[in-house]
């Protein structure tokens, strides 16, 4: 129940996040892997140890190759850092450069390109034989043993990485030589560049800032004083892959991502319980939204499956969030392209909408208010079940706020410019005709907090409580929810102080979000812990950020 607890409930408050895109995804299925023969850009890393009649080398190393190009570096006292020797070649010829960083790093550098055949290591890598000779093992799909240019090669264990399916237990074994390697991480795509292969990249390398469109943040542009809606600005294929740009290659680290340990979005997002307490009016702020609800009506399963849309959400947001480079571009991608298929005309007039009024995902100020109702809930939580943000830290926080809607297409300067212009514009969307609760919306209130099984009975009415207390009012109202002393007394009564108490109490292992955990670990080289490998799991991945 706990780690039931640790997952489904920050699930609920991500859930609305990439907008009713998400809920449009296939149904999940059993994992059926892609030919790994098929990859352009991967890369593996872990540590391997070589030993044979000269005695015994071991190192870390990653394994990197795009496009057949390959690069080998090796760290032999950290698994993280700077490379002390990088070998490079390009796969299936013998011919190799070795580049030595460190005078102490050159004779394992020898060590691993006289054992290692670095012509065929590429193939073996991906459980595939180098040529037309081997012989291989298998059980089912899965290669168990190759045997090629007089090495005997086991695969011991596999790990899922994206749509593959990639070894991380080798025993290599040729004579009196013995090489073990043990890979505890992989990237299967986005490393030379954020977007598909189809993107005319020197269209978007040169396009100018707008692309012909006029970006504006200020609140009379996102919300126009007439009291119709916004203009809509459109975010197409050509404007998406701009932003990726932008930031694509410009992290030092690739494998810290957007934003590292030092971040406010790891700070604020690390903690479960304001997460958890802020996911219904998260939810409802972005239903009270016309264009949400249609959306959803017509695109979405969550009235029928609603933890499979929180499942599916967790994994994009939390990718963006918390993952490598590599991963967060790969997230980013499938999420525009599942809102590319999101559009329809909205069947009834609805505040500022009217009847017939055309709605879509990829549009600029639609995105904008999802995005700012999970992190304007986030910090008003924070603040609440933590500790006030000063000014620097509410600023600091919002220009990565920013730099997360450049994930969605987003320009910088379609966002309102700072903390103080954010706050102003919720508030003004809050009274403003574009958030009009419509009979849909209601049922959509009602099915959340639907306490249909007796098991979430009062985590339910928890959130629906929680929830009633901290909607801004007009909101609220428009929901027809019940709001009096009987809830203010449950929640600063007993709520509130129990789940503070949770967090004094817990330890860290429990009560910080899992895949925060499982980031760490990536910036450490290694594998997350048990437990949180379990929750994880319980995401329908088995691993999601490392």
């Amino acid at each position: 129940m706990q780690a039931l607890r640790s997952l489904a409930l920050p699930c609920l408050l991500l859930s609305g996040l990439v907008m009713q895109g998400c809920s449009s995804i296939l149904p999940k299925k059993e994992f059926i892997p892609a030919d790994p023969e098929t990859l352009n850009e991967w890369s593996v890393e872990g540590q391997v140890s070589i030993k044979n009649n000269s005695g015994k080398q071991k190192t870390w190393f990653e394994y990197r190759q795009v496009d057949g190009e390959y690069q080998l570096s090796l760290r032999p006292d950290s698994p993280v850092g700077e490379a002390k020797a990088v070998i490079s070649g390009y796969e299936g010829e013998a011919d190799v450069a070795v580049e030595v960083k460190d005078p102490q790093a050159r004779e394992l550098a020898d060590a691993v390109r006289e054992t290692l055949p670095m012509d065929n290591l590429g193939f073996w890598l991906r459980a595939l034989p180098a040529s037309g000779s081997a012989e291989i093992a298998t059980d089912e799909d899965q290669v168990e043993e190759i045997r090629e240019a007089d090495w005997d090669i086991e695969y011991n264990n596999y790990m899922k990485v994206g749509r593959y399916r990639l070894p991380d237990e080798i025993s290599l074994q040729k004579k009196k030589t013995q090489v073990d390697m043990q890979l505890v991480r992989a990237e299967t795509g986005y490393l030379s560049t954020p977007c598909p292969t189809d993107f005319d990249i020197e269209a978007v390398s040169s396009a100018s800032e707008s692309n012909g469109h006029h970006y504006g943040a200020t609140i009379d542009q996102l919300v126009p004083r007439t009291g119709e809606p916004p203009l809509p600005r459109w975010i197409d294929d050509q404007d998406f892959c701009k932003q990726l740009y932008k930031v694509h290659g410009a992290i030092p680290d690739s494998r810290i991502g957007l934003y590292g340990p030092d971040s406010m979005m790891w700070r604020l997002t690390s903690r479960v319980t304001p997460a958890a307490m802020g996911a219904g009016r998260a939810l409802l702020m972005q239903t009270a939204h016309p264009w949400i609800t249609a959306g959803i009506d017509e695109h979405s399963i969550v009235r029928y499956d609603p933890l499979e849309r929180a499942r599916r959400t967790f994994i994009y947001i939390s990718t963006i969030v918390y993952g490598s480079m590599p991963q967060v571009m790969d997230a980013a991608n499938t999420v525009h392209k599942i809102h590319n298929a999101i559009e329809g005309q909205i069947p009834y007039e609805a505040g500022a909408f009217k009847e017939g009024s055309h709605y879509g995902a990829n549009e600029v100020s639609a995105m904008i208010w999802v995005s700012a109702t999970l992190w304007d809930t986030l910090v008003k939580m924070y603040e609440e079940y933590e500790q006030p943000l000063t000014k620097a830290e509410q600023d600091k926080f919002y220009e990565e706020i920013k730099l997360f809607n450049m994930m969605f297409g987003i320009p910088e300067s379609a966002n309102p410019p700072n903390w103080t212009a954010f706050e102003d514009y919720v508030e003004t969307m809050v009274h403003s005709p574009q958030l009009t609760v419509t009979d849909n919306a209601k049922m959509l209130k009602e099915d959340l907090f639907n306490q249909g099984s007796i098991i979430l009975a009062l985590p339910l009415w928890v959130q629906e409580v929680a929830t009633a207390v901290n909607l801004p009012a007009p909101i609220r109202e428009q929901y027809d929810m019940d709001y009096g002393l009987w809830y203010s007394i449950n929640y600063y009564g007993w709520i509130k102080p129990s789940s503070k108490l949770y967090n004094w109490l817990m330890p860290d292992s429990v009560s910080v979000n899992p895949v925060y955990h499982e980031a760490q670990a990536r910036l450490r080289g290694e594998r997350v812990g048990w437990y949180q490998r379990k929750i994880i799991e319980a995401a329908g991945v088995e691993r999601l950020v490392n």
